[in-house]
């Protein structure tokens, strides 16, 4: 291994925490006898690892399914296991205590009695070894990952699959397995090849296996949607499938450790942030996710620059209009299909043994990310700037050009020598879209418009004219009848503003941005923000407050209503701006709305009163409208203040099973399966809307049923939504009935056959 490799591998394990890393390490024998020689480490003298015991305690599993809710799945499993040969036994007990070492919120003592109640099971006792016990005596919240109840209610179906990949594995050839041994992304093959995938267990065993480039997160969406939220940072995604989305990550963790100096995990804070976006799940939920992404304008990007080093090609670029990249013998880059291509060509001209990361990610995002209308810097050094301007001009390949032959047409509106705020990046090229103040501090260093802008509160302005949206298409996207829909864009007119109050699952977040793009006429983001209340949320948070400065004083920041208010003003009176609050009833209202709760009114738009915090006076503009949304199935919240009630237009948004859009959808699928089972959860919505400790706001929502992304209605998907997304929450409804929660889960899986 060369020495930049070298500590490209330091680096990234020191960017793990500890925990996660020695957690994982403490089982490295387990996985050495899997992989290997087959022995038990409970009973080094049994071999447990092979094809027959792995068959043999899948078939006692799978082929013997013990269905009802009246047995626990360990009162289950005992049955299945009786009389079970001892290799078996030490198999399932070894495969229990594997499956939950990576469980952070798993008590010591609950996984020792889970390990110690299948070992009970053998002929003849069997001790847990000493370190073995050591790892069970591991205290909970110290590691691992935090897995939702369809994990834990899930051993059945996870020792069929362990079982089913040992068996597959020692099926395959001995030169196989050893190279996959020593290259986790070819174990992780063997894992994806050996049948079904389970990916939540997959994920689990990849971690404790390979703890170097798997992360300790089970939940495949969530890998999903942190890699979605942040691959930017490497380019873009490379691929949709298991393997590229676990590669991704691997790669975005190795960005952030150049940028952060302690260990980190996706959830520390300043990370999270940049993937787990307000609204975003339930936009996932939302029927024409797919086409949203799709269709909506992307947004303006800002893009730092190094013409050259030390700006040495800044004179000819400035004068004719153009950013400039070398690497001239790759060629046209256009010709290059991904970033696994372009490094490849790279490592072909590149002898340095250096990283090529960073060289890959500025080739990829010259020629595929940045798009005209984007501004960029151009930069001299660490401390200066020498121009500002914007990009007019689609990627070029000029192989007539002695050199800089990537090219792209700017129009630079601005060429000298200004000051840059702090150090900047050392990148020829680096995406600062995402890092709002640095951009603003850049504008303002240029006496841009942008520079009292916050982008995280009202949209960047779009680098293509907003597509337009019609009243047809919201109802072709929003499965809402088009009765109810005229009478919810009259109610949002009159009122201004409007609360979308439904049941998990019916799409509210992603109706309200489609109700304000038919209101407008457009899929204008610059006229949409977007924030979430919670319990933490105030009034200086929502409109403005101070807020601790670097030099340890304070300063009156303003707020995102404020900022959007302020940006509706500058408009025409007649040009409607929608401000939408996600979990409206989260937030205590009172606290967070103070005097506008007056001033938002329909009847008393432009009317004044002078501001808490600011010697002015202040009005919420006629063309400013606010959409929240409510669930009203979460039993945490308290019940809405009376005063918003008066002042908010309330919009129930009941299941769209029986609406024209669903129906149309549905029979397009052309499901059987699916069929049988919307008409259970339509019957199951009956029945909760009858219970008297629920009622209709706790009703089972039509997203729960619309084509998953990417992928076609499977019986896979069908089963993963009723096992893992229905079941778990009939369970929490019915918590005190589990009779009635195990009767309807019973009907829902009948549905499937």
């Amino acid at each position: 291994m060369d020495e930049m490799a070298r500590n490209d591998d330091e680096k990234l394990w020191a960017s793990r925490p500890a925990p996660d890393v020695e957690a994982a390490l403490s089982v490295a024998a387990i996985f050495e006898h899997m992989l290997g020689d087959g022995m038990s480490v409970i009973d080094p003298t049994v071999k447990v690892w092979t094809v027959d015991v792995a068959e043999e305690l899948r078939r006692r599993i799978e082929d013997n399914p013990i269905f009802g809710g009246d047995q626990t799945q360990w009162t289950k499993l005992d049955q299945q296991l009786a009389d079970a040969p001892r290799p078996v036994v030490l198999l399932a007990a070894e495969l229990v205590f594997l499956r939950e070492h990576p469980i952070r919120s798993a008590l010591p003592e609950t996984r020792r009695a889970h390990v110690t109640r299948v070992l009970a099971l053998c002929d003849e006792p069997a001790v847990i070894p000493e370190w073995l016990e050591v790892c069970l005596s591991r205290p909970a919240g110290t590691a691992g990952f935090e897995p939702g109840s369809w994990f834990n209610g899930a051993l059945w179906r996870h020792l069929i699959w362990c079982a089913t990949f040992v068996r597959e594995w020692h099926a395959l050839p001995e030169d196989k397995r050893s190279v996959a041994r020593s290259d986790p992304w070819l174990l992780q093959s063997a894992m994806l090849d050996s049948g079904a995938d389970r990916s939540d267990i997959r994920n689990a065993l990849q971690f404790l296996a390979r703890p170097e480039a798997f992360e300790p997160i089970s939940s495949a969406s969530m890998k999903a949607q942190i890699r979605d939220g942040l691959a930017g940072r490497i380019g873009g995604p490379s691929g949709d499938g298991p393997q590229a989305i676990d590669r991704d990550l691997l790669a975005i963790r190795g960005v952030l450790a150049d940028e952060l100096p302690e260990a980190f995990h996706f959830w520390s804070p300043g990370i999270r942030e940049q993937w787990d976006v307000p609204g975003t799940q339930a936009a996932a939920d939302s029927p024409a996710r797919d086409a949203e992404a799709l269709a909506e304008p992307r947004a303006r990007h800002y893009w730092l620059f190094s013409p050259g080093p030390q700006a040495s090609e800044w004179a000819e670029f400035s004068a004719d209009g153009i950013m400039a990249i070398s690497w001239d013998e790759l060629g046209d880059l256009a010709d290059y299909p991904n970033r696994e291509a372009l490094r490849v060509a790279l490592a072909e001209h590149d002898d340095s043994g250096s990283s090529l990361k960073n060289t890959v990610l500025c080739l990829w995002e010259f020629q595929h990310e940045i798009a005209v209308g984007d501004v960029v810097y151009a930069k001299r050094g660490r401390s200066e700037l020498v121009g500002r301007g914007e990009i007019v001009g689609e990627p070029q390949y000029r192989p007539d050009r002695a050199e800089y032959q990537h090219v792209r047409e700017v129009r630079w509106t601005h060429d000298g020598s200004w000051m840059h705020p702090g150090n900047a990046a050392t990148k020829t090229l680096t995406d600062i879209t995402r890092y709002h103040d640095y951009v603003a501090q850049l504008e303002a260093t240029f006496g841009g418009d942008d520079a009292d802008r916050d982008d995280v509160d009202v949209a960047p302005d779009l680098v293509a004219p907003a597509p337009p949206y019609t009243r047809e298409q919201f109802l072709d996207e929003v499965y809402l009848p088009e009765e109810r829909y005229e009478r919810l864009r009259a109610l949002t007119r009159r009122k201004k503003n409007v609360i979308l109050a439904g049941p998990p699952g019916v799409g509210k977040t992603f109706a309200a941005k489609r109700l304000a793009y038919s209101i407008m006429g457009a899929k204008d983001r610059t006229r949409v923000a977007m924030v979430q209340f919670h319990q933490s949320y105030s009034y200086e948070d929502f409109l403005m407050g101070y807020r601790p400065t670097e030099s340890g004083g304070f300063s009156l920041v303003e707020g995102p209503f404020y900022r959007f208010c302020e940006e509706a003003r500058k408009d025409d009176a007649d040009r409607p701006y929608f401000f939408i609050i996600d979990e409206i009833n989260r937030g205590n209202i009172s606290k967070i709305f103070g005097e506008l709760l007056m001033l938002i009114e329909a009847d008393k738009r432009g009317q004044e009163l002078r501001l808490l915090y600011k010697n002015e006076t202040f009005t919420v503009p006629a063309n400013v409208h606010l959409i929240g949304m409510m669930n009203t199935a979460d039993r945490s919240l308290a019940v809405l203040d009376y005063a918003l009630r008066r002042r908010f237009g309330f919009f129930e948004m009941p299941p769209g099973f029986d609406s024209t859009g669903f129906t149309s959808w549905l029979q397009a699928a052309d499901s059987p399966s699916l069929d049988a089972l919307v008409a259970v959860v339509v019957e199951l919505n009956t029945a909760i809307s009858g219970d008297p400790a629920l009622g209709a706001g706790f009703a089972i929502g039509h997203s729960f049923l619309c084509r998953p992304p990417g992928g076609d209605i499977d019986d896979i998907w069908l089963h993963s939504v009723v096992e893992d997304e229905l079941i778990p929450l009939l369970d929490e409804y019915w918590f005190d009935e589990p009779d009635t929660a195990a009767q309807w889960a019973g009907k829902l899986r009948g549905a499937l056959g």
